[in-house]
């Protein structure tokens, strides 16, 4: 992570399962997608739950160990992803990389994404209504 004008950017790999802060909105884990501005980054929200449409993954998209050799925290758990991109905010930070989703798990999820301009989370549960 890196401070321009006092504002965070978050510095991660597309791919890079995150988790934000403990006590922030970033609650859920994160597949990082790219750099918005200093204020954003574009991620998909990763959860448990099958319901409001969500896909599921397969088990074989997450990566288990780093190129280090070490076991990644985030493992694959009935692993669905929300099928929208959706702006995360630089202000949860720290982010925490935590796992890591496969070239393979990647194309899967952009080739599902339903919303493919990155909208709030407010904006995406508006749009369920």
């Amino acid at each position: 992570m890196r401070k321009i004008n006092k504002k965070i950017i978050v510095e991660f790999t597309k791919g890079d399962v995150l988790y934000g802060r403990k006590n922030s909105d970033a609650f859920h884990p994160i597949l990082f997608l790219e750099n918005k501005d200093e204020n954003f980054f574009v991620g998909v929200m990763l959860t448990k739950s099958s319901g409001y449409g969500n896909i599921k993954l397969l088990e074989e998209h997450v990566v288990k160990y780093s190129l280090e050799g070490e076991k990644y925290s985030f493992e694959y758990n009935n692993t669905h992803f929300v099928k929208a991109k959706l702006l995360k905010r630089n202000e949860w930070s720290p982010f925490t990389k935590v796992g890591q989703i496969n070239k393979e798990g990647l194309s899967f999820v952009e080739k599902n994404i339903m919303v493919d301009k990155a909208i709030l989370w407010e904006e995406y549960l508006e749009g369920k209504k």
